[in-house]
């Protein structure tokens, strides 16, 4: 059933277009606006909310790859030699459908949004945000690269993370010395996710005499998983310990902050994304790519800019 409504969803990109509008809606979750959301929010805005979209974004990547890896879900042209995706997009697909992977970081960011201001935001602005996730989700679908199931599931377990979220983090509201134990549980459960990806035994099937899946490059999605989870868990208790900035400031040094922010992601998405592809391995590559950002968003810009700001006076 679930590969007939693709191949339904096939028909229309083929015979009616589409496929350039979809492709665009599909990017959203990896576009640099939807991260400079919880990054804005986390410096200059709430805090608290900052922390409640990257916990939603870095830890639900965690989960989604410990899933992928654990039920290596083809994708679903291995099905039915009649589905042709969207090469544009088959080519940027990771080796595992299930759960989809896009439809998981759009819920984490817009849904997480709407879910942290539920009681202040008019249902309308929920509506949008909602609408934004269901559209990257079917974008999924219309481009032939995940099944129904694989954008449902996503969005149900990231839905769920946001209660979980939202429990732990009032949890540790009630007594500070509960975030020791929040991260090192934190950092041991991203551990026992890295070892279980690395070390679990990979299908190894075939089509047409080549390997679906290469379990190599299954494997190194295993870093991918380390580097997102290691970035949330170090980079907020490290702040929470050195830094603990406040966001209750002028226009001005907000201003400042976004600036010298985007400054510093500019530089490691520009400079060094492609100097690590040159040195490293894959699977560092990998890491790095996921650890780098995020770990920067939470400790070494908000360092950054609280030294500007005590140096300059900004």
């Amino acid at each position: 059933m679930d590969t007939d409504y693709l191949i339904f969803l096939q028909g229309i990109r083929t015979d009616w277009g589409g496929e350039g509008l979809f492709t665009f809606i599909s990017t959203i979750p990896k576009n640099p606006l939807t991260a400079a959301i919880p990054a804005i929010l986390f410096w200059c805005i709430n805090k608290p909310a900052g922390i409640f979209l990257l916990f939603n974004a870095t830890c639900g990547r965690v989960v989604n790859e410990l899933i992928k890896g654990t039920l290596c879900v083809y994708r679903p042209w291995f099905k039915d030699a009649e589905l042709l995706p969207s090469a544009e997009a088959m080519a940027k697909a990771s080796e595992y459908s299930f759960p989809s992977g896009h439809t998981q970081f759009a819920t984490a960011i817009y849904g997480g949004f709407a879910f942290f201001y539920r009681k202040i935001l008019p249902k309308p602005v929920i509506a949008v945000f909602a609408l934004i996730v269901l559209l990257v989700a079917f974008s999924r679908n219309f481009l032939g690269v995940h099944t129904p199931q694989d954008v449902l599931f996503a969005i149900i377990y990231s839905v769920g993370l946001f209660f979980v979220a939202e429990k732990l983090f009032a949890w540790m509201g009630k007594d500070p010395a509960r975030r020791q134990t929040f991260f090192v549980g934190g950092l041991a459960t991203v551990l026992l996710v890295f070892l279980w990806l690395y070390f679990k035994p990979y299908p190894e099937d075939f089509s047409d005499g080549q390997l679906i899946v290469d379990p190599i490059k299954a494997r190194a999605d295993a870093f991918d998983a380390l580097g997102f989870g290691l970035a949330f868990f170090l980079g907020w208790f490290l702040e929470q310990k050195y830094i603990n900035f406040k966001t209750n400031v002028s226009p001005k040094k907000r201003l400042w902050r976004i600036i010298i922010g985007f400054g510093v992601l500019g530089v490691i998405a520009v400079i060094f994304y492609p100097l690590m592809k040159m040195l490293f391995s894959v699977e560092m590559y990998k890491f790095f790519k996921a650890f780098l950002p995020f770990f920067s968003i939470l400790f070494v810009i908000p360092w950054l800019f609280t030294k500007a700001e005590k140096r300059f006076k900004l």
